[in-house]
């Protein structure tokens, strides 16, 4: 497995979280709600952002997004 150089950034004038995954140039992006996936021309994503962000949301909500993540893992290694 390669290791991937990541970037996160976030813009609060326009809440705007931003994880950029290496230095691939994006070509096709998928849009679903606030969050923007961004594809190279292989597919893969190179980059993810996620409009209307707040840390503050995402505080209440750690718990919920950590028991998520969780069983994400535990179903992946089956």
């Amino acid at each position: 497995m390669s290791k991937k150089n990541i970037k996160i950034s976030y813009d609060k004038n326009s809440r705007v979280l931003i994880v950029e995954i290496g230095k691939k140039k994006s070509v096709d992006s998928d849009i679903q709600g606030n969050m923007v996936l961004d594809h190279d021309k292989k597919g893969e994503i190179v980059r993810i952002n996620l409009y209307d962000f707040s840390f503050d949301e995402f505080r209440s909500q750690r718990s919920v997004l950590k028991q998520f993540s969780q069983g994400l893992i535990t179903t992946s290694h089956r």
